[in-house]
């Protein structure tokens, strides 16, 4: 159920908190889709934390879950179209970033990286 109609908040409540950012920018910068990779990232999400933020991705139609055709025990975590789509709201607050907190990375590098590994895997 939506607290309000005011699209800001809305956002809000399916990506107000700083790990679903962190695992959406892994997806789309580093083509992360398993567990594993996203628990490999420099921020060290906890276990529980990764689970239920994932969980709740997959039930907001950012990601779709799959099981790996050769070891079902392994579960990729694929992003849809609509998380795709958060690559603006995450260069967005990665330029802001840039601007303003010393000692950032180049978000606009890190784009044009993924965007080059997306490109060779067509």
């Amino acid at each position: 159920m939506k607290r309000s109609d005011c699209p800001i908040t809305c956002t809000l409540d399916v990506l107000g908190d700083k790990w679903t950012l962190v695992i959406i920018r892994d997806a789309l910068f580093k083509q992360f889709t398993t567990y594993g990779e996203f628990q490999s990232s420099p921020e060290k999400i906890s276990s529980n934390i990764l689970a239920s933020r994932l969980q709740k991705m997959v039930s907001d139609g950012i990601f779709i879950k799959s099981s790996d055709p050769n070891n079902k025990l392994k579960i990729h975590y694929n992003i849809t179209e609509k998380g795709r789509d958060l690559r603006d709201v995450i260069l967005a607050a990665g330029l802001w970033g840039n601007k303003y907190i010393d000692g950032t990375c180049d978000i606009l590098e890190k784009n044009k990286q993924a965007q080059a590994q997306m490109s060779a895997q067509k």
